[in-house]
């Protein structure tokens, strides 16, 4: 305790004192990864706590958009709440604190990059952080489902691989990791088409695209290749007029290419082959896949005994709750926020992340009828944006990202929002000064 007072100290005054750009820079580099964590949170969750403090007191929070949708989640998560029992309180509470977190990553990574309205500046520092995670999953794959390695040690050692042989990445769950190697993949691909690389470069973009292709193969989830189906065909049609029928078939046949490489080297040389198996598994019991076959009439079920405001803003509570008397049972995973959403904050809640949801899509469409200013990476991004928001919500019909254990994919996913939002909105103004040359955050 000593020493987090000291720590909690010295990072104060240096969140202070330093330039925004290198606090929220080292935010987001650090966003994927628990570095710290315990039941109580992780350290990231105090840092963008404490972030939001230190801006507050220096006044540089400037913007808030969407504050009502914003309000309004809150106000569902308070109705929600009126309908715990007080054993459970503190698991609701608790929740609570780690979804403030979200909300204001979002807006720290907002304000920041209205001040810094540059498109290439997120693209880049995206791709840092997609290499450090490539990183991450790579030490997973060698490591392999071997227990006893070092790597997999320790307070900060790698997470486990899932026993089952499927990759679970830093984000802990395959279904989360899938769902981010398949946005990677097109903020990666739109990287390499619009902005000016070497040749060397250019190259390991085309090796990064493929390592992001493995990761989501590696993780054994049907789900990823349906979303990534439908998102390269929406990403094809809105950049039809500027790929061309040659650039279309080339990028087809690029993409097709490092996926068939990719998928020969998890197959043969990894022990985390079970993607293409599982597809050839795949049943549709009346109506459901099988592997939701359970637990959404399940969810369906409950949801009918509470349907307006729901059980409760956090599903699954602590061990130590449950073993008191009068405690709730535990319930299943719905696998799909909406479900996850309706059952926890009813169907109150779910209209207002909806709402939420729609707000900031509709302020990407609202970004591609702006003027257009002559450059692909900027006139762009607003589709770009849709693509990602699209790609967000097919995939979150069978996982939810909202779960107590995912902060750390929260974070990315709010993070994403933020910049997306300030980048591609209508009211967005291109810097007199741009550059196609790796920013000075990178060689700072």
């Amino acid at each position: 305790m000593n020493a987090a007072a000291v720590i909690a100290v010295l990072s104060f005054i240096f969140i202070y004192f330093l330039p925004a750009k290198f606090v929220v820079v080292t935010l987001i580099l650090i966003i994927p990864f628990q570095i710290i964590g315990s039941r109580y949170g992780s350290l990231t969750i105090y840092l963008i706590y404490l972030v939001a403090f230190v801006w507050v007191l220096r006044n540089q929070f400037r913007e808030f958009p969407f504050i009502g949708y914003v309000g309004f989640i809150f106000f569902a998560y308070a109705l929600s709440l009126s309908q715990v029992s007080s054993i459970t309180l503190k698991d609701h509470l608790f929740y609570l604190f780690l979804i403030g977190s979200d909300f204001l990553i979002f807006y720290i990574v907002y304000n920041y990059f209205r001040k810094n309205m540059d498109v290439r500046h997120f693209l880049y520092l995206f791709l840092i952080t997609n290499g450090l995670v490539l990183l991450y999953s790579v030490a997973q794959l060698v490591v392999g489902l071997d227990e006893n390695s070092p790597l997999v040690s320790g307070e900060i050692g790698l997470r486990p691989a899932r026993e089952d042989g499927r990759l679970s990445g830093p984000f802990g769950t395959v279904g989360l990791t899938a769902e981010y190697m398949v946005i990677a993949v097109f903020i990666t691909g739109y990287a390499l088409w619009t902005l000016k690389f070497s040749p060397l470069l250019r190259l390991m973009l085309f090796f990064m695209i493929m390592g992001n292709f493995s990761m989501m193969i590696a993780t054994g989830n049907r789900g990823g290749i349906f979303t990534l189906v439908c998102g390269s065909i929406l990403f094809l049609f809105l950049f039809r007029k500027e790929m061309g029928g040659r650039g279309v078939l080339l990028s087809l046949g690029g993409a097709g290419v490092a996926f068939a490489l990719s998928s020969i080297v998890i197959i043969n040389y990894t022990d985390f082959n079970k993607l293409f198996d599982r597809l050839a598994q795949t049943k549709i019991e009346e109506g459901v896949p099988d592997s939701r076959s359970k637990a959404w009439p399940q969810t369906l079920e409950n949801i009918q005994k509470k349907p307006i405001v729901g059980h409760g803003p956090q599903l699954k509570l602590s061990d130590k709750t449950y073993l008191q008397p009068g405690a709730p049972k535990p319930v299943m995973w719905p696998h799909n926020l909406y479900l996850f959403l309706a059952y926890t904050l009813g169907f109150i809640g779910l209209i207002a992340y909806l709402a939420f949801l729609m707000r900031i899509a509709w302020s990407f469409h609202e970004g591609m009828s702006r003027t257009p200013r002559g450059s692909l990476v900027e006139d762009g991004f607003a589709r770009l944006a849709i693509i990602v928001m699209t790609v967000f919500l097919i995939d979150q019909i069978k996982v939810e990202f909202l779960r107590s254990e995912s902060t750390e994919y929260q974070h990315f996913i709010f993070m994403i929002w933020g910049a997306l939002v300030a980048l591609a909105s209508k009211n967005f103004l291109v810097p007199s000064e741009t550059n196609d040359h790796i920013p000075e955050l990178i060689t700072h």
